[in-house]
């Protein structure tokens, strides 16, 4: 008795399918497993023996997504998945010999460049040789054209700071000289 339990368990082990569902969003994603295509999601119901599977999803204009799913026995699972959008972004500087290091991969010192970008937070440095001159958080969440200048310096701060107040003082004077004259 104890021996057909025991083949009966190992045989539901062995042809044990598990239902899966894929969703993603945005919906219409080509979806691969094991290599093999699916078709588009939402994928309602597949059956796939438990153990270690290979999910590809592609999207035009998205990051595609590799997922390695180690399947447990269960009744069903649901996966869902969050593509990010690709978006053009072009960087213009006239900056000359600088270094710009993107998430610290990519790297160009090119005055205009054109990049396919993730939508999300990405890491700018900002690189005069080995020196850091500029660390910054780009936000990208669509096409858009950035235009780089290198940071003022302090005493470039106070000069410009020295330049309004200069401009201020000559507006107020002729202010003065209008209302001398609107009242003559």
């Amino acid at each position: 008795m104890r021996n057909k339990f025991l083949v009966l368990f190992f045989l539901t082990i062995i042809f044990a399918k598990v239902s899966v569902r894929i969703e993603s969003n945005p919906s219409n994603a080509h979806v691969k497993i094991d290599g093999e295509p699916f078709g588009l999601t939402p994928i309602e119901e597949i059956s796939l023996a438990p153990g270690l599977h290979k999910i590809d999803l592609a999207y035009e204009e998205y990051v595609p997504i590799q997922y390695e799913l180690d399947l447990q026995l269960a009744t069903s699972v649901v996966l869902l998945f969050q593509l990010n959008q690709i978006h053009t972004v072009t960087f213009n500087t006239q900056e000359m010999g600088l270094n710009f290091v993107l998430d610290s991969k990519y790297n160009w010192f090119e005055n205009k460049i054109k990049l396919k970008m993730e939508e999300g937070t990405h890491n700018l440095k900002v690189l005069n040789g080995d020196s850091l001159i500029e660390e910054k958080e780009l936000k990208i969440n669509e096409a858009s054209e950035i235009f780089y200048e290198l940071p003022l310096s302090e005493s470039q701060l106070q000069l410009s700071q020295q330049k309004v107040n200069e401009a201020l003082e000559a507006l107020k004077a002729l202010q003065s000289v209008k209302d001398s004259i609107e009242n003559e």
